[in-house]
Parts: C-alpha cells; structure tokens; sequence
C-alpha cells in the first residue's frame, strides 16, 4: 500500500521541548511520518539543536527550513508552491491559524488541513474577559469562515470539535495530545506539591495567583510546592518558604517523579492544556481550574479535582495531602481516565484513517 505524501508547515521549534505547543507539533509529526512520506516546511532558520532531534526520530522524514529569521509572507507562499511543484503532495496540512495565507500556495486538487491547537476567536475571548491585551480580535463565526477551506480541521479537545463539526460535520476531527506514562506511586509521608509550565503569559498570571492567593493557606501545612520548567526561571526571589525551583526537566517520566499531588492554576487561555493531561497520565492526583480543565469536564470530581476560587482551590489540594485513601483513589482514577483519553489510537486513529484513505 502506497503512503500518502504529506507536507506539514509549522513554526513551532518542536525540537525544543517546554511549552504545549512544542510537545503537540512533535508527537503529530512522529504519528504523520510513520505512515506518510512526509515533508516538514518550517521556514525560518534552524538551530544548533535542530538536525540532532530530526535524526533521532522514530520515523524518518524530511525537514525542509528557511535561510532567514523573519521571512516575509511573499517569500513563504513562494516557498510552499515551488515546494508541491517538487513533491505533488496528496495533502499540506497547515499548522495555526495563523498560516492560512498559506492555502493559497496550494494548488487545486492537493487536500488541505488545518491544525488549530486551539480556537483563535477562544483565545482572544479568554484575554478580554480578565483584561489581557488582545493580539488578534477574532470572533468564532469569522474564524469559521477560514476553517471552511479546509478538507480537514483538527482540534485538540471534544468541546471545540463539537463546536466546529455543528458547522463543518465530518471535516472536523477531533485530535488530542497522546500521552502514556507509567503511573507515580503514592508516597504516604510525603507532601509534594507540583507545577510545570512554559513562561507563557496564562501561566505567569496563574503561578502568580497561586502563590500569591492560594499558597499562604498551605504554606504552614508541611507542604513543599516545586515548580519545574521555564517558568521557574520567574519564580520571585527569594523563593517563598516552602517553594522550591528544578527548573526545566526535559524527561517527561523525571518530570512527574517526586510529586504527590500536580496542580495547574491557569486562570485564562484556550485549548487543551496539556501539562494536565501530562499530570493525568503520570497517575497523579490533580487540582486545576476551568481553565485548566477545559475539554476534559467529564473527568471533574472523579478524575481529577476543579476549583476556581483560592480557597476552594487550597481546600482541595489540603483534602488531598491529608487524605491518603482519597489521594490513592483519584491517582488510580486520573491514570485510568488518561489511559482511555490519550492512547495513541484514541487520539490519531480518525486522521491516520483518513490518510490512508
């Protein structure tokens, strides 16, 4: 069975891990190259660290850069369509929403799909309703407007595919972040609180909420809050009593390791926050918000626990540490609820069959 030829364009450096973008751009281009003959377009220019991580692939494919830092708009279209002259792909699959200008490169009969991460108009209504500036004023029906030229738009939690097929139908596919880990063990006598996150700006705002609104109600509870990742590197110095910095880990399975109990107090954003899936997975008892639990609602009170106000949100993580059997129960329940949620198969196995169809 022949595979079908694939470009995929990003500008994500997913070479680097760190940030949730990163992490979702790597895991779908491993799954495209092993059953496409794919092409990566990233036009800006590479890195030290890029051609080490393309070689260590799983899958073989070809990476494709730019020679610039900024390219310009004209020269990217120029790029794409001298591109599928070389390769006459059966599809170019366009990562964000802010590469559409990019669909006109493509020529007619090539299929087109777009990879939202999330919903643009989403995210621009999260900013404005706690008063971040807003970089792109995009209402839902005008970005539907954009996702109406695609043959296939991916989106990465059940909320924003419903919302999207109520337009689209069976162009809309619904195409989670997978993530498989062993689970961590109940430690009794330990009370480790944790946090990973990029230096994103929902993230800064929700580490601040946290240790400025919450943390004080735990801080007197034998309590250790450590906060790994980029975002460390924020952390106000000095550090709180009882937080400590580790700063970024790159293994995902050491990340985890060591921590009772994972929280993820993001207060605004879009999407599928995958620090929480990441948490879910490694069988940890988690605390997060609405925010932090967007698309994964069916979870709430039985996988993980949801708490929006500070001392709602202390409460829970206090419960928690005290609570040994009800720590043990939700840790069996959250690795349970990612291992159904984010198994290879349930997240890729629509677009892989659509591909090789």
């Amino acid at each position: 069975m022949s595979r079908p030829k694939l470009i995929f364009v990003t500008r994500s450096r997913y070479w680097r891990p760190g940030n949730g973008e990163a992490a979702r751009t790597a895991a779908l281009i491993d799954a495209l190259a092993e059953v496409c003959e794919l092409t990566v377009f990233f036009p800006e220019q590479p890195d030290a660290a890029t051609r080490p991580f393309v070689e260590r692939s799983r899958h073989r494919y070809r990476l494709a850069v730019g020679d610039t830092a900024r390219p310009e708009r004209a020269a990217l279209v120029s790029g794409l369509r001298g591109m599928c002259r070389q390769i006459a792909p059966d599809c170019v699959l366009l990562s964000r929403l802010q590469l559409d200008f990019l669909r006109l490169a493509v020529p007619d009969g090539i299929r087109l799909v777009m990879d939202t991460h999330d919903l643009v108009s989403d995210n621009a209504a999260s900013r404005a309703s706690v008063g971040v500036a807003v970089e792109e004023a995009l209402d839902f029906e005008r970005e539907l407007g954009f996702l109406r030229h695609y043959d296939r738009v991916l989106l990465i939690q059940p909320d924003d595919h419903a919302r999207v097929a109520a337009a689209l139908g069976e162009r809309a596919l619904c195409v989670p972040h997978p993530v498989v880990l062993p689970a961590q063990p109940v430690r009794p006598d330990s009370r480790v609180i944790g946090y990973a996150a990029s230096q994103w700006v929902a993230n800064r705002h929700g580490l601040q909420w946290f240790i400025d609104d919450v943390w004080p109600a735990l801080s007197a509870e034998r309590a250790e809050l450590q906060v790994a990742g980029h975002i460390a590197a924020l952390l106000p110095q000095p550090l709180p009593d009882g937080i400590r910095a580790r700063g970024f880990v790159p293994d995902i399975e050491v990340l985890w390791s060591g921590v009772d109990i994972a929280i993820n107090p993001v207060r605004w954003g879009s999407g599928l926050k995958i620090k929480t899936v990441e948490a879910l997975a490694a069988g940890l008892p988690v605390v997060t918000t609405r925010e932090g639990a967007r698309g994964l609602e069916d979870g709430a009170g039985e996988a993980f626990l949801l708490a929006d106000e500070a001392a709602a949100f202390a409460d829970a993580c206090r419960t928690l540490l005290d609570d040994l059997p009800l720590r043990r129960r939700y840790a069996r329940a959250a690795h349970a609820y990612a291992r159904d949620r984010f198994s290879h198969a349930a997240c890729y196995g629509g677009l892989m069959a659509w591909l090789r169809g």
